[in-house]
């Protein structure tokens, strides 16, 4: 909207309904289309009533380009409308490994049995379709490649940082707000879902068996009871769950160290963790592994430091950081000018745009030639 188009967002409603919800945010037209189903259906895309109502809508409507998110139900069938139905140029986005090898693996075996076949096929198939196909990692890049996706339609595009909103203030200022202690070394985690968790505790067992002094603070998903109990010290984490947005923004200066287990494996490698653009806006120092865009990312940025896939060199790479003050402070610096430079979302708002641009002349040529 800020650079002058005009932007029309359909999404899943929060709650059941039968009526769509119309609502403006920043100058963008967002709107929910009705359901009824279960919430996991319901925002995972799979709701019927939310996909016919939104094929329907593309049905009436024009647009100068079309973008799809993934390739659930609710988002790829009203793009086959808009592109068969409405000759209008399509877009995509990949954005996670979704099936065989992805998210997929990580849930239940019924679950994996029902939408199994549906998501390894789609994922696959639907890559070809748009004009153009945005991914947000490397890894996914050579996955579209190996499909047959012709390079030339590829454009990489990934997480970005909000530097406007998370902003790397003094952490004292930060704990205070929190109500957390000034003299304990804060090691920070934030996690919609928790792949690494294995990883993750045992590092953290180890961190605070070598320095009593070591405080773990995480948003988003809590860990459980049976989890905590893998800690060497369960009463050493401050869990907040998850926050709203200004809160989070406003926390996250308070640690002088991200920590982020990431193994390399399928599902990482093909994914952009968001969180990373969050802990270097923040202006502080990362902990994580030698997987995907990652090794680039801190290689060339000098943002943190990587560590082997297992609990022993993590919380060894973390226990540096923590020992040496004028390190943590010199990739802080680093990951915020990082941040500033490279990921803002400005800049990468402006490759979508020159993305949506090319695919909307691309399709002009096309349609004068079968003229």
């Amino acid at each position: 909207m800020r650079l002058g188009h005009s932007v029309v967002v359909l999404c899943s409603t929060a709650r059941p309904g039968i009526v769509p919800e119309k609502e403006m945010i920043g100058g963008v037209k967002v709107l929910c289309m009705p359901e009824f189903v279960g919430r996991r259906a319901r925002n995972g895309g799979l709701g019927p009533v939310d996909t016919l109502m939104r094929c329907a809508y593309l049905l009436g409507e024009r647009f100068d380009v079309v973008e799809n998110f993934d390739h659930r139900p609710a988002v790829l069938y009203p793009a086959l409308v808009a592109k068969y139905l409405r000759r209008m140029p399509l877009v995509s986005e990949w954005t996670d490994l979704h099936g065989a090898g992805g998210s997929l693996s990580h849930r239940p075996r019924l679950t994996r049995g029902i939408i199994g076949p549906y998501e390894n096929f789609t994922e696959r198939r639907s890559k070809k379709l748009p004009l153009k196909l945005i991914v947000i990692s490397n890894g996914l890049r050579q996955r579209a490649v190996a499909l047959g996706v012709p390079e030339a339609k590829i454009v990489l595009i990934p997480g970005g940082a909000d530097v406007d909103n998370i902003l790397p203030r003094q952490r004292e200022e930060a704990r205070k707000e929190f109500g957390l202690p000034l003299d304990r070394k804060i090691i920070a985690y934030s996690a919609g879902t928790l792949y690494d968790a294995d990883l993750f505790l045992q590092t953290v067992s180890k961190i605070q068996k070598a320095r009593a002094d070591v405080l773990l603070i995480t948003t988003g998903s809590r860990l459980s009871a049976e989890q905590k109990r893998q800690l060497e010290d369960p009463a050493r984490i401050v869990e907040f769950g998850f926050l709203p947005y200004s809160n989070y923004a406003a926390l996250l200066p308070a640690a002088d160290l991200f920590i982020f287990p990431f193994s390399n494996r399928p599902l990482n490698v093909g994914r952009w963790p968001n969180k990373i653009g969050d802990y270097m806006a923040a202006g502080r120092p990362t902990v994580s592994n030698r997987t995907g865009d990652l090794v680039e990312l801190f290689h060339t940025h000098r943002i943190g430091l990587l560590a082997d896939d297992n609990p022993q060199d993590f919380a060894r790479k973390a226990l540096q950081m923590l020992s040496d003050d004028d390190l943590c402070a010199e990739l802080g610096i680093n990951a915020r000018k990082t941040a500033e430079g490279h990921y803002d979302w400005s800049i990468l708002t402006k490759r979508l745009e020159n993305c949506l641009v090319e695919a909307i002349a691309e399709s002009n040529v096309s349609r004068d030639r079968t003229v």
